[in-house]
This record gives structure tokens, sequence and C-alpha cells, in this order.
């Protein structure tokens, strides 16, 4: 067995009778540390490399993959949700892909060729941060690039303990991002809606974790019903009178929760405020 040349990983076998048959290495050539925004690219590559990126922030992460028409086979990873995207490219490549023993149900070849393709991965909590994606090339001369793209950072508009305040019209939601640092334990929403209902709803790690319904004085259930109504919704009973404490529990390392108001009554100008608490 020979080296294909001193910078290759791959060995040719052959003998008199049939063409040499290159075989790739079993275990990843090697890992690559990326950061959010990187753009990487392999110039010519075989084999299976494995990139590590990790990002706190919530929401899309987006890898966006270009490259020549030779197939390769992406598998991306956040805590345990996997995308894969079967062998990508050129069926140009199938019969050599065959030849190189990929399972048939693996390639995801198309005419044009398909390798131009984004991956999305639904980051739903701030941890754990760590994403993979490892890319499968079994053939020579691959060539692909792969740029890494976080979510946005989440800027905070109200710092926990603060609070926030409204008198006016419709506000349908006030929507205020609000700090609560890394911390975990009790966190307290005080609301007071006064006799004009609203409904305070506090949403954290993109589920809603409080939601007190309409708050206020009950003379204006027929109000509400009317205002609603106007905004095409179904009419809500007025749960309680409008000051009170709601809890709910930070398990997670993530900084901010979402506050929504809603005040859907203009006559007569509604007035609430709320404190969110940091953890306790």
């Amino acid at each position: 067995m020979l080296k294909i040349n001193t910078r290759s990983p791959f060995y040719i076998t052959g003998n008199s009778e049939d063409q040499p048959v290159v075989v790739p290495p079993t275990a990843p050539l090697q890992t690559i540390q990326v950061d959010c925004g990187d753009t990487y690219n392999t110039g010519t590559d075989v084999g299976e490399n494995l990139f590590e990126f990790n990002t706190s922030e919530v929401g899309t992460v987006t890898l966006s993959i270009t490259g020549n028409e030779v197939p390769i086979r992406f598998v991306s990873d956040w805590d345990g949700n996997e995308a894969d995207t079967g062998y990508i490219g050129s069926s140009d490549y199938d019969a050599q892909l065959i030849a190189a023993n990929i399972d048939v149900a693996d390639i995801n070849t198309a005419t044009p060729s398909n390798k131009n393709s984004i991956i999305t991965i639904d980051k739903t909590t701030a941890t754990p941060t760590l994403i993979t994606l490892r890319a499968y090339a079994p053939l020579v001369n691959d060539d692909y690039e792969i740029a890494f793209s976080c979510p946005p950072p989440v800027v905070a508009d109200v710092p926990c303990g603060a609070g926030s305040q409204y008198n006016g019209n419709v506000a349908y939601p006030q929507t205020d991002i609000v700090d609560l640092g890394t911390g975990t334990g009790i966190v307290t929403l005080n609301f007071n809606a006064a006799s004009i209902p609203d409904k305070f709803i506090v949403e954290f790690d993109g589920v809603e974790v409080i939601n007190t319904g309409y708050r206020g004085s009950a003379s204006y259930q027929t109000t509400l019903n009317s205002y609603l109504a106007n905004l095409g919704l179904p009419s809500e009973t007025i749960q309680a009178p409008g000051q009170g404490s709601v809890t709910f529990q930070k398990t997670t390392a993530t900084t901010t929760a979402t506050v929504k108001v809603f005040a859907p009554i203009s006559n007569p100008t509604t007035g609430w405020n709320y404190t969110l608490q940091c953890p306790q």
C-alpha cells in the first residue's frame, strides 16, 4: 500500500489487473474550531471533518454550503437534534459513491447539482452552546465552503427589577425584553392593570411561562368584549382585580425574557405597570 503523496491522508491499493482504488480514512481527519460569522473553505478535501462552534444565542442558526459538484454529506447536531443532508452534489457521481460503499438510501444528489444548500438549526435555549457539523467526503477532489451564521444577540431594554409602565390608548401588545442575567431561580412578575383590563404574558426560552389573563374591574367586561371583537378576537373573561403577582422557575442560563402587555381598550384610556424581578 502506497501513500498518494506526502500531504494526503489516503492510500492506494492495486495490482497489475485492477485500477488503483482510493481508500478514505475512517476517522475524522481533524476537528476544526470555528466561530459565528466565520466562513471556512476547504480548498480540495477528502475524508471526514468535524466542525465545532458555540453560541448562547437563541434562534435560527444557518449553515450555508457552496462548492463544486462532487457529492458530500453534512450532519449537524445541537442538543441531540440532527439535520442530515445525505450526499448532495451532482448525480453524475452516483456510480462512484456506490463504488465507495455508500448506501443508495443516503444519496440525495440531483441534476443539476444541489450541493449549494442551507442547513437551519432551531436553537431554542441558551444551553447547551455547542453545535457540531460533520462533513463526509468520500470522493477525491471534493471542494466546499461553509458560512456559519448565528442568531443576533437579543438586546434587553428593561433591567430586571426596574419595571415598566404605560398610560395611553391601545397597546396590543407592548413588548419589552427584560434582562434577567444568567442566574437561575424564582422570577416574580408584579403587575397592576388598575381598573381598565389589561393582560400580561411572559415568555422565556420560547415558551409562555406566565399568562395573567385580563385583569381589572369586572364592570368593563362588555367594553373589553367589544374592543376584542373590533380586533377580530373572541371575548375573554376578566379574571380578577388588576393587581397581583405571579412567578415562574428560571432553570437555564438564558439571559432575557419577553413581557407582552395587551391593552386593547382606548376609551377610557388605560394605564398599567409591571416589574419582572431578578431570579431569587
